[in-house]
């Protein structure tokens, strides 16, 4: 059974309504995708780096509690851990401020992928000019092998400043991965459209074949080679969207395992089974959605696990 891989940042989340702290938890997108992932008893390992202080500690023994491999984390000693404050509105949409950790010399813990392995990448990691060469042989190597790549580039206002000198980044992952999701928001940030055409031509041009655009409320678009689909969003009430795409990847690569996709299924997949696989990553976003944890409950995983998905 191949292994599935989560390179990203990790931070503590602070969450704020109406101008005061009610919620604090490990997050970073992809450790919320790997804590759900773990919950589900997925082989999933994270991959990142912490600072070597109590929060770092914490966020750490967090993971391996939720049944995350942590055998690729980096710690660095005399830094300071990372800080996100999310600032609910009226609707529980977040807006965020990062305070990150400050190191000379960053550096990731990288498995060795093979074939039938899952690498979810994205957001600032994905692009960080310090580690850049390092992750795009890592990722290069990985697909060559025969692993999936799905990338979420998770891009959000703070780091507009930066757009002019990682934008290149970002579209070398767009062509590398099999996969790419992405939000409205991060499309209007990176583009400056949400017009779900352009999007979907922008990927085109640089080989993306399947393409997965999320909207809020407005539902999911799926761009697969020639198949385009809109599925509805669930009608909910959110408490917090802060884990929402985080774990609508989560939803998407459990989905991905239990049809047992590699580079080449994807090549042969049935509506049906595409289908299933983005209702999936819609309950879990709507589950997460439904509280101020970033990560699916113990009971909705043990749900999960329970259905059957057929072949």
């Amino acid at each position: 059974m191949g292994k599935i891989y989560c390179i990203g940042e990790a931070v503590y989340d602070i969450i704020f309504k109406n101008g005061k702290p009610v919620e604090g938890r490990p997050g970073g997108a992809m450790l919320n995708s790997a804590v759900s992932l773990g919950r589900l008893g997925m082989p999933v390992s994270f991959i990142g780096d912490f600072a070597e202080d109590y929060v770092g500690k914490m966020c750490c023994a967090y993971l391996e509690e939720n049944g995350v491999n942590t055998a690729g984390v980096t710690f660095y000693p005399g830094a300071r851990s990372r800080i996100a404050l999310a600032f609910l509105d009226d609707q529980n949409n977040a807006e965020y401020s990062f305070y990150k950790i400050v190191v000379n010399d960053p550096s990731l813990t990288l498995p060795v992928p093979a074939a039938g392995d899952i690498i979810l990448f994205g957001s600032w990691f994905g692009i960080k000019p310090e580690i850049r060469e390092q992750l795009y042989d890592f990722l290069t190597y990985a697909r060559e092998v025969g692993a999936l790549l799905v990338y979420d580039p998770n891009f959000r206002k703070a780091h507009l400043d930066m757009l002019p000198r990682v934008k290149s980044f970002i579209d070398e992952n767009v062509a590398l991965s099999h996969i790419v999701k992405g939000s409205d928001e991060d499309f209007h940030y990176i583009l400056g459209t949400s017009d779900v055409s352009r999007i979907h031509q922008y990927a085109d041009q640089l080989g993306c074949k399947r393409l997965i655009y999320t909207a809020n409320r407005n539902g999911v678009w799926l761009f697969e080679r020639e198949r385009t689909a809109r599925y509805p969003a669930l009608s909910i009430k959110p408490v917090s969207t802060v884990g929402a795409g985080d774990s609508f990847n989560a939803g998407l690569i459990y989905a991905l395992k239990r049809f047992d996709m590699d580079p080449a299924g994807l090549e042969n997949t049935r509506d049906a089974q595409w289908d299933r696989m983005i209702e999936t990553s819609i309950r879990f976003a709507s589950e997460v959605c439904m509280s101020f944890d970033n990560y699916i409950s113990a009971g909705f995983a043990a749900e999960m696990n329970a259905e059957d998905f057929p072949g």
